[in-house]
């Protein structure tokens, strides 16, 4: 009980860890570019997302709150990187469209992170990776069950 309980605590840690080194590489390799953490991310969920969201849709599939995705939008339109357009079925809503610099910028972004993420995974294998996946993504899911249940004291 006691080494899984230590186990468990170093691997958390090294979780941690990992996803902030990883971050930081990419956030070194982007700064040439001029993409702050907050831009790129931007810029790589309004991909996933799919181009002609809502600012809100943005701001929850990040996970963060709509004015701190305000102001990073607002800096990456001004760079002529994202335009904000007006809704063709609602005219209260605007939606997120990447310019055509947007698009060459938005490749480059991704083949750096492919990039990173090849020498960051290299050594190990296809196989250890799809391990790796399918643990991870066991941990992500009891993860997010824990965020729907109160705490057990002990």
């Amino acid at each position: 009980m006691i080494l899984e309980v230590v186990l468990g605590s170093h691997i958390g840690w090294q979780l941690a860890i990992a996803a902030r080194t990883w971050r930081s590489v990419v956030d070194l390799w982007m700064a040439d570019m001029g993409l702050t953490q907050s831009r790129w991310m931007a810029l790589l969920h309004l991909q996933r997302l799919g181009e002609g969201c809502s600012q809100s849709e943005l701001a929850q599939h990040m996970g963060i709150e709509q004015p701190s995705l305000q102001r990073t939008m607002n800096r990456l339109v001004e760079d002529g990187i994202v335009e904000r357009r007006n809704c063709d079925v609602d005219a209260r809503r605007r939606t997120l469209w990447f310019t055509p610099e947007g698009h060459v910028l938005l490749q480059k972004v991704q083949a750096r992170i492919e990039e990173g993420r090849s020498r960051i995974l290299a050594g190990l294998s296809a196989e250890q990776l799809e391990l790796l996946s399918g643990m991870l993504e066991t941990l992500i899911l009891n993860a997010r069950q824990l965020q729907l249940e109160p705490p057990h004291d002990a």
